[in-house]
């Protein structure tokens, strides 16, 4: 449903503004953001805790969060690119989404999971397997990014990243019982996998 949202959002954007690869990586971010914030509301009058912030080794994710920043700025400068194109997409992939994402499943379904499960492996699968499900939302990206004979390939593809990052990430979710950490393993994993 959600992805739904972003889609119709984003197509009515298009239809007063011209849709590149530029325009549609800011409106994903500006998406992505207002629905953090929305979500965020949401969970709170839901009384669903979020478990973003660790309660223990604050030292430890302070450091994790610097040398994730480092990675992140660090990229730019190797590669000199200045595009904004280039810089949107960075922004994008390792700040917008993996908070979007992280808050959404390991964050609200997670603890909504918790509440009516009382196995944790059954809240890991079906964690899991909606993550990569979630991906298929992102096929309005994939089609004016790769021709169209290649798009149920690269869904399919999409689709078998999101269970391999679900099965890593939802591991660190269980095992440090936040999302802070899953933030952090997302944006340097989705900065690897660019």
């Amino acid at each position: 449903m959600i992805q739904g949202i972003r889609i119709i959002s984003t197509q009515i954007i298009f239809l007063f503004v011209e849709r590149t690869f530029f325009t549609d990586t800011v409106a994903s971010i500006v998406f992505m953001t207002v629905f953090v914030i929305i979500g965020i509301i949401i969970a709170k009058k839901k009384e669903v805790p979020l478990s973003v912030f660790p309660t223990r080794h604050k030292t430890f994710y302070s450091a994790a969060t610097v040398v994730a920043l480092v990675l992140i700025i660090s990229s730019v400068l190797i590669t000199e690119e200045k595009d904004l194109f280039f810089i949107s997409s960075l922004v994008s992939s390792t700040l917008i989404v993996p908070v979007f994402e992280e808050l959404i499943f390991r964050g609200y379904v997670w603890n909504k999971l918790e509440k009516r499960f009382t196995g944790k492996l059954t809240v890991y699968i079906i964690t899991t397997l909606l993550f990569a499900v979630w991906h298929i939302g992102y096929v309005d990206s994939i089609m004016i990014r790769v021709a169209p004979d290649k798009v149920p390939f690269i869904m399919f593809m999409k689709v078998i990243t999101g269970l391999c990052f679900g099965i890593v990430i939802n591991a660190v979710r269980y095992k440090t019982r936040n999302c802070y950490s899953t933030i952090l393993l997302h944006s340097v994993m989705n900065l690897f996998g660019r």
